[in-house]
Order: structure tokens, then sequence, then C-alpha cells
């Protein structure tokens, strides 16, 4: 009976032991228990660590036919190589507690319940100590990757977006059809978490803006706003799985992409207040559907580490994508080809137009400058002549098609701006507005101006007019012109002695 009660006494202060040491770490994930074939979820790793600091790593061992691409590391150096994804901190974070995050994807063949090791080794009092994770086990189930027929709406984007994560199978799983029509047509499936963007230390935030170019294709823009922040800097976005980015304009920035993960890396950031890069994003062969971005900026302040998080966007692939860029009146900004919800004729409609408008456009610019060229001719004519005409001529009629070179200061009202040429079916459909414009290219851009007005109050009370008329132009706003040269408003108004009108 001793012999018991001893035994029984070491082994409590055995349990004891090892719960008083195990009690200063504690890690949790929130890996899904199901995930279907060819879908990515984002996993949540909660650190309590009490006031444990120094050197720290993280390790998580995946089976084949799962894969982690890093989000935010908290400051960690981020590996994923023979299925093993290692978060390496040199000196862990201050705070007693602390959040990273993943994606865990699944490729589409893989099937069947898959478990997730992992352990939490650090230093403590000279000592390697280290922490196992409970196994996790993800059921795939069978392999291949999931579509849905769309014949309608399955969920909201705003109630996709408020979802942090769903408690199985296809509750993480939504259509992005938005109100596209009913069809076989397979679509995508793809939904993830949605990150708000949070402002960092002194100020610094940043936004990101993505254009559809064709259905495959978007450029996707990021301003972060810097304020005097100099020194290192660094954007980090994480694309979805299977798309590709290459750098359209970096801002002074080292662009490199690997994997999911496009960066770039400023070693001494621009003394501008802001600054903007792009890349062009092409979505191979995956799937139509809805899709989402993440990034943050990293940057140094006070000799430490911060950050701002630039959020979640979603975008669309495939038809879809031309769909919302129609619907939206700020996508003309960026609109490549005619306007995608008009009908099939109609769009051919739209692109005979376009053609015959550039053809005009083309034979304005050679009569303005056939003109110009007879119009010197005449002057050093008569410049020359030493008696004056005792006959009157009669000048020959001005074409009324053909517009005369611009002469002083005028005013027009630009109603919108694109990087293609659309015609008149364009504006009928999406602006109703079946007035003349016309097409100057000015800035890399092709922008829509309508009338020539010599007083600036005209030219105001037209935007006026076109703003009370419900065309939903983007803008308007007054442009001014000297001799046919685009110059400010303010230079012209100075020139030709006029005052602002509000």
């Amino acid at each position: 009976m001793a012999h018991q009660l001893v035994l029984f006494i070491n082994l409590a202060g055995l349990l004891l032991l090892e719960l008083f040491l195990g009690a200063d770490v504690s890690i949790t994930q929130n890996i899904p228990a199901t995930m279907t074939p060819g879908s990515e979820v984002r996993v949540n790793v909660t650190v309590n660590k009490a006031s444990l600091g120094g050197f720290a790593k993280l390790q998580l061992d995946l089976p084949p036919g799962l894969t982690v691409t890093a989000i935010e590391t908290k400051g960690a150096s981020f590996t994923f190589a023979d299925q093993k994804a290692k978060f390496i901190w040199m000196a862990l974070p201050s705070t007693p507690n602390f959040r990273l995050s993943y994606t865990l994807s699944a490729d589409a063949s893989a099937s069947g319940p898959l478990e997730i090791k992992g352990r939490f080794s650090y230093i403590e009092d000279n000592e390697r100590k280290t922490y196992d994770l409970p196994v996790a086990i993800v059921d795939l189930g069978a392999s291949g990757a999931v579509v849905a027929s769309v014949p309608e709406p399955v969920v909201s984007e705003t109630a996709a977006a408020d979802e942090e994560e769903a408690p199985s199978g296809n509750q993480d799983l939504v259509s992005a059809a938005g109100g596209a029509p009913a069809s076989n047509t397979p679509f995508v499936i793809i939904e993830r978490s949605s990150v708000p963007p949070m402002q960092g230390v002194g100020g610094v935030n940043g936004t990101r803006t993505i254009t559809a170019i064709t259905e495959k294709e978007m450029v996707v823009e990021v301003t972060v706003k810097k304020g005097d922040i100099r020194g290192f800097g660094k954007l980090q976005e994480v694309i979805p799985q299977g798309f590709t980015a290459t750098e359209k304009s970096s801002d002074e920035a080292i662009f490199t992409t690997q994997d999911r993960i496009v960066k770039f890396v400023w070693l001494n950031l621009p003394s501008k207040s802001e600054v903007t890069v792009s890349y062009k994003l092409r979505a191979n062969e995956r799937p139509d559907g809805d899709y989402s971005i993440d990034g943050e900026f990293g940057y140094l302040k006070n000799e430490e580490t911060q950050k701002a998080i630039i959020g979640t966007s979603r975008f669309f692939v495939g038809p879809k994508a031309m769909e919302t860029m129609a619907s939206d009146g700020s996508s003309m900004g960026s609109l490549d080809g005619a306007d995608p919800s008009l009908s099939l004729n109609a769009r051919a409609k739209a692109d005979a137009e376009a053609a015959k408008a550039k053809q005009e456009a083309e034979a304005r610019k050679a009569q303005e400058e056939a003109a110009a060229r007879k119009a010197k001719e005449e002057a050093a004519s008569t410049a020359q002549a030493t008696k004056p005409k005792t006959t009157a001529t009669t000048p020959p009629a001005k074409s009324t098609s053909i517009p005369a070179p611009e002469r002083g200061v005028t005013y027009k009202v630009q109603i919108t701006a694109a990087h293609k040429e659309v015609g008149k079916a364009y504006f009928q459909a999406r602006h109703r507005y079946s007035g003349n414009f016309s097409i100057e290219r000015h800035q890399g851009w092709i922008k829509y101006v309508t009338g020539s007005y010599t007083n600036y109050s005209e030219a105001r009370d037209q935007r006026v007019n076109f703003v009370q008329a419900g065309h939903n132009f983007p803008g308007p706003f007054v442009t001014a012109y000297n001799n046919g040269e685009r110059i400010t408003v303010q230079e012209a108004l100075l020139i030709s002695n006029q005052k602002w009108v509000q």
C-alpha cells in the first residue's frame, strides 16, 4: 500500500512538473477538418509564449498533396521545401502572444485523409525545448477539382466576404456569378477569408485596384501612402495559386516573384510621400471564378519593423470579369474593347463605329496638316507680293465635316478616358448619351471630349448639364487649349483674361 502511494505521488509530481514546464507555450491553429481537392484555405496560428524570447522555429510536416504559402509571418523567415514549412525567428515578437497565418492549398489530384504534424522549437535557460502541436487530419475525399453549374447566384459577395472561415465542406466555396445568365458552364469555387486593410504606425496605409484587361488577365496597382518614411520598404502580395505575375511599373523598387509571392523591395524608399507599383496578373489555365489577393507593406519606423495591411481584394476571371467592368462607372478608365454587356450585333456596331471614328480622326488630321501647309504657303506668297491685288477673289468654301485648326484659347468638356477606342454605341448603352464627341490622345490615354467654347462659363454650364442629365460620366470636367495644345484651365483663364466660375 505504501509502495503504491509513493508511486502515485511520483507520477502526480511528474504530471505537475510537465504542466508547469509546458504552461508557458501553447499553439493552436484552425486547420479545417475537410477540404476540397484544388481549393485553398487561410489558416490562422495563435502562439501563446508568455515571456519567452530569442530564437524559435515552427515547423509543419505536410503529406504530398498539401502545400503552404506564408501570408503573415510576424517577423519570421519562411521556407517550404520537401513538404516542410518552416517559420524561423532570430528573435520572437515581444508580445506574450501573437498570430501568424498561411494559405493551405490542396492539389486537385489529392484525396483521402491527410495528417499535418508540427512542432515548435525554442531556447530556454540555454536548453533546446520542443512543443509538439496536436496532429491535424484533413479529409479531402475523392480527387479531382470541384466545379458547379451556375443557374443563379449561390452566395452574395458581401456574405462570402464576411465569413472568417467555414466549418465544413462546401461552405467555404461560393459561386461568384453575381447575376450571370443561366448556363451549364463550369464555374469555380474558390473563396477565402477577407482580411481588412489596417493602417500602420506613422499613418502608413495602402490601396489596391484590380482592372480587367481580358477575361484571363488583369492589372493590379497598389499605392502606398508612406508620408516621410524612408529607408527599407517591402510590398508583398499573395496571389492565387496557378496565376503568374509580371512587372509593369516598380517605382524604383526591385521586383521579384516566386510561386504565389509577388514582392517589390526598396533598399531606400523614394522621398515622395507615396509610391505606386503595378503588375500584370494572368490566370493561365485556372477556371473561371472568384479569386482574391492579400498583401502588406513592411517598413522601418523608429528602428523597428512595422507594417500596413493592404487587405483582401476580390476579382473575377472569365466573362464575369468583363461584365463587372462594364457595370462599374470607373472601369472606363481602363476599358479594353467595346462594352461586353452589349449584344453581339451592338458590339459589332460599336466596333464599326470605333473604326469609323478612327478613320475620321486620321482624315481630319491629314486635312488639318494640309490646310496648315496651304496657309503657310499663302502667307509666304502674300509677304513677297509688291502690289495689292486689284481684283477680288472668292475664298474657297470650308468643309463642314473637317474642322479648321483651333486658334486662341478654347474650352471643352472631357466626359471619360480609356486605353482603347470605343464608338457611339458604347456611350448610348453605357451612359445613354447619343451626342457628338471627339477623341484626343494625351499622356498615354484616349480621352473623349465634347464641345468647343471660347468662354469658360459656357463649358462649365455644359459640364453641369451633363451631371444633371444623369449620364453618369466619370467626371466630367472642363479642359482648356491654346492654339489646339492642351493646357491647364488656370493658364487658359489668365491668357484669356476670364474669371473662374464655380
